[in-house]
């Protein structure tokens, strides 16, 4: 089999898990919009992947519709991001987690720790991220995971005017 195919196992059962909790499956990215937040969970392959072998991480995203709006740039909604968290930081140890997967049994056991991870610990992370003030509170309490001190300013600066 290809590597092609191996992270085709991957995807799917990723999707077989998401689809469930209102994800949607757009290549190797899954979103889930609730009103306010978009959250993302994308498959990245590695520049190091080959025919035969797959090299794949993965990472979390959330975009804020209100800050979109509000934030004076020139990117498209979809490709905004106010929070980003790769899938190590999930992990006790936080080191940087690749997948390396050549056979159709390790694309099967790389794809039950992904969700095992997504399921237990990505989704309540969302969880707890709920809407924009939640995001909010994130960055005035240093967790402003994924993006710069002048990015936390700013979208910290734009809810505050939005809101008062």
């Amino acid at each position: 089999m290809s590597s092609k195919q191996f992270k085709n196992i991957i995807i799917d059962r990723l999707n077989d898990t998401l689809k469930g909790r209102q994800f949607k499956k757009r290549g190797n990215v899954f979103s889930c919009f609730n009103g306010d937040l978009t959250y993302y969970i994308l498959i990245q392959s590695s520049l190091s992947s080959t025919t035969d072998i797959l090299k794949l991480t993965v990472n979390t995203e959330i975009a804020s519709g209100l800050i979109s709006k509000l934030d004076d740039i020139s990117l498209p909604i979809e490709r905004q991001r106010h929070y980003s968290r790769r899938i190590c930081a999930y992990s006790n140890d936080q080191q940087d987690k690749w997948w390396t997967v050549n056979s159709v049994d390790s694309a099967k056991n790389a794809a039950d720790e992904i969700v095992e991870i997504i399921t237990n610990k990505v989704i309540p992370n969302f969880e707890r991220l709920r809407t924009t003030e939640d995001l909010a509170k994130l960055w005035r309490n240093g967790g402003y995971i994924g993006i710069t001190e002048v990015q936390r300013k700013n979208y910290l600066d734009l809810f505050d005017k939005y809101s008062n």
